[in-house]
């Protein structure tokens, strides 16, 4: 018989405690090895698509800055069944955003929700079906998108008709597209579009005051002063309020703004109509100042905070970085408890600091129509305009003639021109490189504004164009166009 003495006896439990407890950890360590095969704070979405063709097909976050902010984009890759299945992060209780090339659809962020979706592709955002713990909140969603479709282009057309001095319905509309809004989505997911409605009729309200500036018996004073005071009665300038908004308070600040006759003055000063950007710029002070006159309206710390980094966002980059940079610090200096936003605009600031004048230019590498790569050293050696557009850009459109003019003025040996479309369908680039015949290269890099070129040079919108000397530097960035200074700028350099 086996006997165990005292010290053997405990040693022997201590080795059978310690052999139990590795057992207990292993055990653990393989529950939640398991329980992790799907991440905590990732969201499963499976379903099936019945046509692609050459659709981009993604989810996205919603943006801190709608232009500015870097955008997290996670493709969808569709099999040759139409089946799909894709794990998305959760960071954030924004709405995710399904995309179709340019038609969308708001989905609601939980980690919690097994989402199921059929999706037909010529009728989608309209017709999805949908399992998902939220079916309620997205039926409801569904029915406002049937219900408003076609408003927004009627509202528009109104606004247009307003803009020109006829008879028009288009604040009726807007207030239509809030009733729409109240009824199917009032206590739902998607009750913030509530709140994006009403943001919108004030900013068509504040357009009127433009549209009427000057007319007999119309004080405009106190017609803006009567509208944003509404405006704050209806909690408009909350945060939760700004946060629905497509731009925060970008919008409201801007078409304020033009509500002082400023752009008249600047085209009387200058004796010809200028493209808006081009007026933004001369008259960028001027137009600020009044911006921040609606930002007096915001009582809320955090409410202000995040209307302030719009504006100085917008200063960033619109302006020369020497003029923004005073905002930009004294915003960091304020607001340095709001670390979203300062990283943001800290980020920001320095992406633009790569593209000012006088540091190097970022190299591409992209197609012509023939299929022919084209790189930024292929040109290097003469003076190189980089024209960012698309064919559905009316102000792009608007200065092709004056291009052409200043094109054929100047040598191939100092200075030349590249179209880079940001286009997102190649075959109507095609038809658009065809029906506008410019003789300078042009080159595709396909998906819209997320065009890798137009990315890496930090494009907010087009046009957009930058111009780089022959040693490959930035010599101006997105302060010129042919209808406004590019010919005296060309002048100034090629004879240096």
């Amino acid at each position: 018989m086996f006997i165990l003495t005292e010290h053997k006896f405990k040693a022997h439990k201590n080795a059978s405690m310690i052999s139990n407890k590795i057992t207990f950890l292993l055990f653990i360590t393989v529950v939640l090895l398991s329980s992790c095969s799907k991440e905590p704070n990732t969201m499963p979405i499976t379903g099936t698509i019945d046509y692609v063709g050459n659709a981009q097909i993604s989810i996205s976050e919603q943006p801190l800055h709608y232009k500015y902010s870097p955008k997290k984009v996670y493709s969808i890759s569709p099999e040759q069944n139409g089946m799909f299945e894709i794990n998305v992060p959760i960071n954030t209780n924004e709405n995710l955003i399904l995309s179709i090339d340019d038609n969308s659809f708001s989905l609601i962020p939980d980690a919690g929700d097994d989402l199921k979706l059929l999706i037909t592709r010529s009728s989608f955002p309209l017709d999805v079906d949908i399992e998902s713990k939220f079916l309620k909140d997205y039926k409801a969603y569904q029915n406002y998108l049937k219900e408003i479709e076609g408003l927004d282009k009627r509202i528009e057309k109104e606004m247009n008709n307003f803009k020109a001095g006829l008879e028009n319905s288009a604040l009726e509309l807007s207030k239509q597209k809030i009733q729409i809004a109240e009824k199917n989505l009032s206590g739902t997911a998607f009750q913030h579009l509530i709140m994006k409605a009403q943001g919108e009729l004030l900013v068509n309200k504040i357009k009127s005051v433009e549209y009427r500036f000057g007319q007999d018996n119309f004080n405009a004073d106190s017609e803006r002063r009567q509208i944003l005071e509404q405006a704050k009665a209806d909690n408009f300038f909350t945060f939760e309020s700004l946060q629905a908004q497509r731009a925060g308070i970008r919008d409201v600040t801007h078409y304020y703004a033009r509500t002082f006759g400023i752009y008249d003055s600047v085209n009387q000063a200058y004796g010809k109509d200028l493209a808006e950007y081009d007026i933004k710029r001369l008259a960028y002070e001027e137009l600020n100042q009044k911006r921040l006159e609606v930002i007096e309206y915001i009582e809320d710390r955090k409410a202000k905070a995040y209307a302030k980094m719009f504006l100085v966002a917008e200063r960033i980059g619109e302006v020369e970085l020497s003029k923004a940079e005073p905002s930009y610090r004294s915003f960091i200096e304020e607001y340095g408890d709001f670390t979203e936003y300062t990283e943001f605009l800290t980020y920001f600031y320095n992406e633009i600091k790569s593209v000012s004048p006088g540091e190097p230019a970022k190299s591409f590498s992209l197609k012509d129509e023939e299929g022919d790569t084209h790189t930024l050293e292929d040109y290097k050696g003469k003076y190189v305009l980089l024209d960012f557009w698309a064919g559905w850009c009316q102000p792009c459109l608007d200065e092709f003639p004056v291009m052409r003019d200043i094109y054929n003025d100047f040598s191939r040996e100092d200075f030349e021109i590249i179209g880079i479309s940001t286009e997102i369908d190649k075959d109507v680039w095609r038809a658009d490189i065809k029906k506008f015949q410019n003789p300078w290269p042009q080159l595709y890099g396909g998906n819209g504004f997320d065009q890798e070129t137009f990315k890496t040079y930090k494009g907010g919108g087009i046009p957009f164009y930058v111009l780089i000397d022959p040693e490959g530097n930035i010599a101006r960035y997105n302060d010129i166009r042919a209808t406004f200074n590019l010919r005296e700028v060309l002048n100034e350099l090629i004879d240096e």
